[in-house]
């Protein structure tokens, strides 16, 4: 475990992952599981590397946020 180092993880959250992986019986479904949250894991490293926007021809419409602006 990596005691909360992820962005949204805490120790709680891994230890529910954990116990939920444990009580699955069958091996398909744990081999499921272990390949979707890999999958996943892949998929989030590979959107936290890429720019969230690329304009190449300067046709940005304007400032590029990651939240919404004022609420009147």
């Amino acid at each position: 475990m990596n005691g909360g180092d992820g962005p949204d993880a805490g120790p709680c959250e891994e230890l529910r992952l954990i116990r939920a992986f444990l009580r699955l019986t069958d091996p398909g479904r744990r081999q499921r599981v272990l390949q979707l949250a890999e999958q996943l894991a892949e998929e989030a490293g590979l959107a936290a590397a890429a720019p969230a926007y690329v304009a190449t021809d300067g046709s940005a419409p304007g400032p590029i946020r990651d939240f919404p602006g004022p609420i009147e």
